[in-house]
């Protein structure tokens, strides 16, 4: 009897040690092999970091001839070829795809057309981030037309209509595309050398500075990059022969405004 019992108990303990094996995996359970971190060194698996997989960056800049690069001297294509390289040292970016669309002379009732452009829609379509500068040849136009009579209440008028036509560029490309990064220029007053005009146009680039933050606070997504300070606070030489675009060192500057607001976000 006391012989049968045990063999009872002898069956038991084994199918219990099978029944737990089934459980842990189907692997028997065994004496001597670490079980825990602590035992074997490892750490616990973290969590991949956004950067491990280098990402292929679409850019698409449109505008006027800042976008264009008009001015640089070294004919690399202004702000965006520098950009495109200080990108590219980023180690979680793989590729920049960089299209320019950038017109001289473009005003917004010009861009508001450029974006009905079918080659125009579709890089702004698969755009990532899309970067435009525009607004200095609306104020040129009013400095043009008003010449020998300028007046506050003049660009006050017409900033208004701006805005309008600002918004309306923003509407058209958050239309074509819902998720990129849009990423405005500030204007910059050209003519800090004029010093009878320097004045009265620093307050004008400051409300119209101010005027499109405003607009672009209204859509998401949105980067605003001022620039006015890079041009009116040094003593270095950062416009181009005709006084009103940027030099090579310009866009330089430029660029890297640029760059930290991108990387920012």
């Amino acid at each position: 009897m006391w012989v049968t019992r045990m063999n009872h108990l002898f069956l038991a303990i084994i199918f219990t040690i099978i029944l737990l094996s089934g459980c842990s995996g189907g692997m028997p359970a065994t004496t001597g092999i670490a079980t825990s971190t602590h035992d074997t060194g490892l750490t616990p698996k973290q969590d991949i970091p956004d950067d491990f997989i280098p990402k292929d960056l679409h850019i698409a800049s449109i505008g006027d001839s800042l976008t264009k690069g008009v001015g640089d001297e070294t004919k690399q294509g202004g702000y965006t070829a520098l950009l495109e390289e200080k990108l590219l040292g980023e180690k979680e970016v793989k590729s920049v795809t960089l299209e320019n669309y950038g017109v001289k002379g473009h005003k917004t009732t010009d861009l508001l057309n450029r974006l009905q452009n079918d080659d125009v829609q579709e890089g702004i379509a698969v755009a990532d981030i899309i970067i435009i500068t525009i607004g200095g040849n609306d104020i040129m136009k009013i400095v043009k037309e008003n010449f020998f009579d300028l007046s506050l209440n003049v660009f006050q008028k017409e900033q208004a209509k701006y805005e309008v036509r600002l918004h309306k560029v923003l509407e058209t490309i958050r239309n074509q595309n819902s998720d990129a990064e849009i990423v405005l220029v500030g204007l910059y007053n050209p003519f800090g050398w004029f010093i009878d005009l320097s004045t009265e146009i620093n307050t004008i680039v400051d409300n119209w500075n101010e005027g499109s933050k405003n607009i672009l606070s209204e859509f998401d997504h949105t980067t605003f990059v001022e620039v006015d300070d890079v041009f009116s606070q040094t003593s270095d030489n950062l416009l181009a022969e005709d006084e009103f675009h940027p030099n090579a060192k310009g866009y330089e500057l430029m660029s890297e405004r640029i760059f930290e607001a991108i990387m920012v976000e």
